[in-house]
């Protein structure tokens, strides 16, 4: 079967269904068009196309074949050398099917519409919003909104890269961010990504390197010194976040209802009219040392407190968020401030209340170190703590000092000739 003739007829001319048609891609000024090859009279081809009715020779640009296949125009490139056949041979294959002779191809499936980056990054932050805390939804949008957003150069979401979190990552990098704090937003951008079925984006190799430090813990000393140093009510609030390691936001919701005195204990709870859910969505409950309880009945009773009371509320009776600075206040009181540390925003402790060594959370690093280090068993504390992860538990085994190590070192022979 002779091989059809290429048309030299405009693209919008009729097209039928075994007609194949023989174009190219050249730029005509500054734009990109498809226009119908001129073969010569041998049948070869030499860069030779219509333009306007005229005919012009473009050695830029790509061949392709055209046809049409259940209404839809099909195209697909190909080399100059073999253009014509394969023409040819779509056109036997069109005209075969038209026939009957043939079967039809199956069509292929349609790829699913593509993301948008900026709309992938509204949805998920909307979602974060109404799933997380609002803490969390605070280090998303930074992460997403602006770190993720200025490093991003593709369009669609689902065209995410290795290359794109490598990008991510330098830019981090540039602005100044620790490997740690990179470690963490790029798990969140990994997160994003796989959402919209982009995973296994990174390798091994690729992540961050930082060093896993040792939790800070308060000393014994330290903690006479702030407890001495305190007034009746910041003792107990310092006492309480000791003695039951629990985080900021459940030490501002816990209510009286939330303590057991009898048994002793404190549970963490959902608290819908505060707007606060456990983390991990886990309630747990904490046991409180004796001493612990009988200081929160004496302070129940001096408020005259009821259940449905914030144990620890704000002049208003609200949940209070500076919690954390009553910490740097007492510290600073019992002349505990390093008098070196200077904060983000320029505060020098040895001015004020800033010390960066005294923290709420140090106190729950404290809880979590010193149980440890008296046998309580990791899975125990692990409960206590609310950590999903025995991992995240693990993290405290590092800071132990166990007594008797300490007791092996100093009987042995090396402790004598170093002394």
């Amino acid at each position: 079967m002779p091989a059809p003739k290429p048309r030299n007829t405009p693209l919008n001319a009729p097209e039928y269904a075994d007609r194949v048609n023989l174009i190219k891609k050249i730029k005509v000024g500054s734009v990109w068009r498809f226009a119908p090859v001129v073969p010569e009279s041998n049948g070869r081809l030499k860069d030779k196309v219509r333009v306007n009715g005229a005919v012009e020779v473009h050695s830029e640009g790509a061949y392709y074949i055209e046809w049409r296949e259940r209404g839809k125009r099909c195209r697909v490139s190909v080399s100059r050398e073999d253009a014509v056949d394969q023409a040819r041979r779509k056109a036997v294959e069109l005209r075969a099917v038209r026939d009957g002779l043939i079967a039809a191809p199956e069509p292929e499936p349609e790829s699913a519409p593509k993301t948008k980056i900026g709309d992938a990054i509204d949805a998920y932050l909307r979602y974060v919003r109404m799933q997380r805390k609002p803490r969390t939804h605070l280090t998303y949008r930074y992460t997403l909104d602006t770190l993720l957003r200025a490093s991003y150069k593709k369009k669609y979401v689902e065209d995410a890269t290795r290359d794109d979190v490598l990008d991510f990552m330098t830019h981090c990098y540039e602005l100044g961010l620790g490997a740690r704090t990179v470690y963490d937003k790029v798990v969140t951008v990994l997160q994003l990504f796989k959402k919209h079925g982009r995973a296994g984006l990174m390798e091994k190799g690729d992540w961050p390197n930082y060093v896993d430090t040792i939790r800070p813990v308060y000393e014994p000393e330290e903690l006479l010194a702030m407890f001495k140093a305190a007034t009746d009510d910041e003792a107990t609030l310092l006492k309480f976040v000791l003695g039951s390691g629990f985080r900021d936001q459940e030490i501002r919701c816990v209510e009286w209802k939330d303590i057991d005195f009898r048994n002793h204990d404190v549970r963490v709870k959902a608290k819908p009219h505060w707007r606060f859910t456990p983390k991990n969505w886990e309630e747990r409950v904490v046991p409180l040392p004796s001493g612990l309880i009988e200081r929160l009945r004496k302070r129940k009773e001096t408020r005259g407190a009821t259940p449905n009371h914030l144990v620890f509320p704000n002049g208003r009776g609200k949940p209070d968020s500076e919690m954390d600075m009553v910490v740097k206040r007492v510290a600073e009181r019992a002349k505990l401030n390093c008098k070196q540390c200077v904060t983000e925003h320029g505060n020098k402790c040895a001015e004020g209340p800033y010390c960066m060594n005294f923290f709420l959370h140090k106190f729950r690093h404290t809880f979590a170190t010193n149980h440890l280090r008296d046998g309580v068993d990791i899975r125990t504390v692990q409960a206590w703590l609310g950590h999903r992860d025995i991992k995240s538990t693990m993290v405290y085994l590092k800071g132990i000092r166990s007594r008797d190590a300490a007791q092996k070192v100093n009987s042995g022979e090396l402790a004598a000739l170093v002394a």
